[in-house]
């Protein structure tokens, strides 16, 4: 079996397993105190509702989240472009090195992308989590250290969600080699969506947060993710980047 006939193997088996509780999912309402939905809710589709008419609503969803997605990073880009200039240009004159930095990470189904980040770290630092380093803070460089605290280092993405890498709200993208890939595994919802510029997790804590509690997050968002939570999650993650709240 090829790879690809196996994403969509596991895919297909997942959408069986998860139908009952996206019905549910969708229909929940949204706790305004700790943004949840709640589980118990009354589900408006009925329990004899064909596997078909679910899987069709799944990809509807899917369809109008791609079209949100382009249409608001395009228009994003448009009106940030100014700002993105002056950030290269002070990533550049600040410290030696690309004002851009490519990285690998893990994205839909465990394909491989390259995702862009204006550059925080020295040149020469290796790639690997954060978590990775003895002392990480001695390899950020002065201006990278504001553009981690604003978050203002990932617009960039705004590239790869144009092109389809990433989505605006989903699970964060990871390197290949982090351990908190192990976490994922255990929710195989969150690999069968776009890595996100924000998600849930972002919202709920952000580096506070442990990897195994940002993986629960992010499969809860697989199942509920709907254009009205998205823009929920966008609102919310506007103010926690306003209170910085959550970053380390």
């Amino acid at each position: 079996m090829g790879v690809g006939t196996a994403h969509r193997a596991l895919e297909a088996e997942r959408v069986r397993s998860a139908a009952p509780a996206l019905a549910s999912a969708y229909a929940a309402p949204l706790d305004r105190r700790t943004g949840d939905r709640t589980a118990t809710a009354p589900s408006t589709w009925s329990r004899a509702q064909p596997l078909g008419r679910a899987t069709r609503s799944i990809r509807a969803v899917s369809a109008r989240k791609r079209v949100f997605d382009f249409v608001l990073a395009s228009a994003a880009l448009v009106v940030l472009a100014p700002l993105l200039g002056l950030i290269w240009t002070l990533v550049r004159i600040t410290s030696p090195g690309p004002g851009v930095h490519w990285s690998p990470r893990s994205g839909r189904n465990g394909l491989v992308f390259m995702m862009p980040k204006f550059r925080t770290m020295k040149a020469a630092t290796p790639q690997q989590p954060r978590e990775g380093f003895a002392n990480a803070d001695t390899f950020i460089t002065p201006l990278g250290k504001f553009l981690r605290r604003t978050s203002l280092d990932e617009l960039p993405q705004l590239i790869s969600v144009i092109r389809g890498d990433m989505s605006l709200i989903g699970p964060r993208p990871l390197v290949p080699a982090d351990p908190a890939q192990l976490a994922r595994q255990e929710f195989p919802e969150t690999l069968l969506m776009r890595p996100g510029m924000s998600g849930l997790a972002q919202v709920r804590g952000r580096n506070l947060v442990s990897p195994r509690r940002k993986a629960r997050l992010d499969a809860f968002y697989a199942r509920a993710r709907s254009g009205w939570f998205d823009i929920e999650i966008i609102a919310r993650t506007i103010r926690v980047l306003i209170s910085g709240r959550g970053f380390i």
